[in-house]
């Protein structure tokens, strides 16, 4: 099962794909050179033959030269046939042989049919001496030996009768065979080096993801708290930060999903408890079923309903089947209900509420009963933290989206809300929009909400397609910034 299981993994594939590979470039290198070092090798077989011809050729035209006559030329072609392994046969001006390296008795002055056949399968070179043709050289190949003009035979030894039965010394035309030779035994000896040499790099490029496949099982197993070690290549580099990313993004959200739980629990318990001890006081006869209890047992169920409706709400939006009643409505009208909506918390606080609108804002498509929502929360938010004599401003002006774009070409109105309250801490800024976070922890419902209100107030952005974001400074007051896109 387990040699099964190496068959088909990552490791052997690499490996075979790089033995192909590697296979395919020595062979295709191997016939290459074997090719080449073929040609070479009857290149310079050619330019030997040619280069042995002309020194016997002119061994024949100076022994011609010195003597005037062919007497004594017999010894010298015997002996330039044993070095250069060729016959060679001369012949005089009237093609009679005066010259047979090959000589055999009854051979000398040879013209008949067996001369015919010697000199069709040779090559003959004229002999000009003194601008005179005195003769012919002629060059044979040696019967069962080849016969075309390039090919010798192997030496004859001296003494030896010519023929296929002689003893062949090695010929040049073999230095084809042993550099291929050679070179197959370094492919061989390069193939098993480079088989080794993926083998080991294969392991040590995939111990990376064999570190990651493990702390993935055990990552689908629970164990949460599971990161790689961010090295290797560059792809795998950032394939383990990639992980790790999502490794903390789901540790993150469990840790949320089980802080959701724990405070959704809190938030319902307080009212509901409240609720029961109001009720067990009634009915054991301790508190009288008055107005005033009837009233306070409607504010609670009122603040256990709203918590409900909320926590239906971010549900719903969260996974957008929030339904939007979109409709090209102004912006201006809808900022100015609000602003008249929360003037009377304000002045009793001795707050100053104000809004600021850029004049000729074009119709925003939204919904307007949840943007006035996403309003409502901001300045309650804004008027519950600003200090008595402070102020509240709600804004509008024409925005652009993206960084860069210049100012009179605008896709968004952009809406804020500031205050000049106390401010939030830096360390504090990017988690005011999570859900139940309060930034002073010892808040209860009597002193502010459940830290829902900014929650659902990105949600509603969001869904209308725009954005929302925070900015502030620790004395010197708050402002929060929402965008909506322009009706097209």
């Amino acid at each position: 099962m387990a040699a099964r299981r190496w068959f088909f993994s990552l490791r052997f594939r690499l490996i075979l794909a790089f033995t192909l590979a590697l296979a395919l470039a020595l062979a295709g290198v191997g016939l290459f050179v074997g090719v080449a070092a073929e040609q070479e090798t009857n290149r310079f077989q050619r330019h030997n033959q040619e280069f042995r011809a002309d020194r016997v050729y002119r061994l024949i035209a100076q022994h011609y030269r010195e003597n005037r006559d062919w007497a004594g030329l017999q010894p010298r072609l015997e002996q330039a046939a044993s070095l250069y392994g060729r016959r060679f046969v001369v012949t005089d001006a009237g093609d009679r042989v005066v010259g047979d390296s090959h000589h055999r008795e009854g051979q000398a002055g040879e013209k008949g049919e067996g001369w015919a056949r010697a000199k069709h399968r040779g090559r003959a070179l004229p002999i000009v001496v003194d601008d005179h043709q005195v003769g012919a050289l002629v060059l044979v190949s040696v019967e069962g030996e080849g016969d075309s003009e390039g090919d010798f035979p192997a030496p004859v030894l001296p003494g030896a009768p010519p023929g296929p039965e002689q003893i062949q010394e090695p010929a040049v035309s073999r230095l084809a065979a042993a550099v291929q030779r050679s070179l197959w035994w370094t492919g061989l000896a390069a193939a098993a080096a480079g088989i080794l040499l993926v083998s080991l790099m294969s392991r040590r490029i995939l111990a990376p993801l064999q570190t990651l496949s493990a702390a993935a099982r055990r990552l689908g197993q629970g164990d949460l708290s599971q990161r790689v070690p961010v090295s290797g290549p560059t792809e795998l580099e950032h394939l383990g930060y990639t992980f790790n990313t999502m490794a903390e993004n789901l540790q993150h959200a469990e840790q949320q999903r089980r802080n959701l739980m724990a405070d959704v629990a809190h938030e319902l318990r307080t009212p509901l408890s409240n609720i029961q001890g109001y009720l067990e006081a009634v009915n054991d006869g301790l508190l009288a079923a008055d107005q005033s209890t009837i009233n306070t047992l409607r504010q609670q169920t009122a603040h256990l309903v709203s918590l409900v409706e909320d926590l239906r709400l971010l549900a719903l939006a969260e996974a957008g089947a929030l339904h939007l009643n979109r409709q090209p409505e102004s912006v201006e009208e809808l900022l100015g209900a609000a602003v008249e909506a929360f003037q009377p918390r304000a002045e009793a606080k001795e707050i100053t509420l104000s809004l600021a609108v850029a004049p000729g804002l074009p119709p925003v498509s939204l919904d307007r009963t949840r943007i006035a929502q996403v309003v409502g929360n901001l300045l309650e938010n804004a008027i519950f933290h600003t200090p008595q004599g402070g102020a509240v401003t709600v804004g509008a002006t024409l925005s652009a989206s993206r960084p860069g774009t210049p100012a009179d070409v605008a896709d968004v109105v952009e809406v804020s809300v500031s205050d000049t309250g106390p401010g939030i801490a830096p360390e504090d800024l990017p988690a005011v929009f999570e859900r139940f976070y309060r930034v002073d922890p010892s808040r209860a419902r009597t002193t502010g909400g459940a830290g829902l209100g900014l929650t659902i107030a990105r949600q509603l952005v969001e869904a209308h397609q725009g954005a929302i974001r925070v900015e502030s400074r620790l004395g010197e007051g708050t402002r929060f910034i929402f965008t909506l896109p322009l009706t097209d």
